[in-house]
């Protein structure tokens, strides 16, 4: 164990290091698995979207299928249902893999330098990041309902920024 703990961050700084160092693990090993399934990122984005036939046609200033409005929440229920999809693609996983990546990175050099101002504050600016990005896409985008599989992403998120900013003066000296 000694040997383990020599590779941690330090103990005296309190638990907020710990909690760093452990999602940023968590976030490449997220990130990873975006590059090789997207069973998991299904699970946290589940809407189910069709395609909006309401845009008005194409023309030489508008293409339908540039619109970021091609697509709107399906229905429950109807013939919509049966033909509705999710917007997770092997792009939006990659994507969603590399931001995951980066953060993991930031907050893995802020659990070892959690007095510096700069990395501090960037570590709280990818919980806020993840906060908003997860709100927005349930609320505004509607690729989420909220169920198990989205708990940890936002206690993380919210939990984290909550914590960083709580925290701040005690470690950012």
């Amino acid at each position: 164990m000694d040997k383990l703990q020599q590779f941690l961050p330090s103990a005296e700084k309190g638990y907020l290091p710990y909690y760093l160092f452990v999602v940023s693990l968590v976030s490449v090993g997220n990130s990873l698995q975006n590059y090789a399934t997207l069973h998991y990122t299904r699970r946290l984005y589940n809407g189910r979207f069709v395609t909006n036939h309401s845009l008005p046609p194409a023309s030489d200033r508008f293409n339908p299928e540039d619109s970021i409005a091609k697509v709107k929440p399906a229905s429950s229920t109807g013939k919509d249902s049966e033909k509705a999809k999710d917007q997770v693609s092997p792009l939006a996983a990659r994507l969603f893999g590399i931001y995951t990546f980066v953060a993991g990175i930031i907050r893995f050099y802020a659990s070892y330098q959690i007095e510096n101002p700069a990395m501090y504050q960037l570590a709280l600016w990818t919980h806020v990041i993840a906060a908003l990005h997860f709100t927005s896409e349930m609320f505004v985008y509607k690729t989420m309902r909220f169920s198990g599989p989205q708990a940890f992403p936002f206690l993380a998120a919210y939990g984290g920024a909550t914590w960083l900013i709580l925290q701040y003066n005690h470690y950012v000296r």
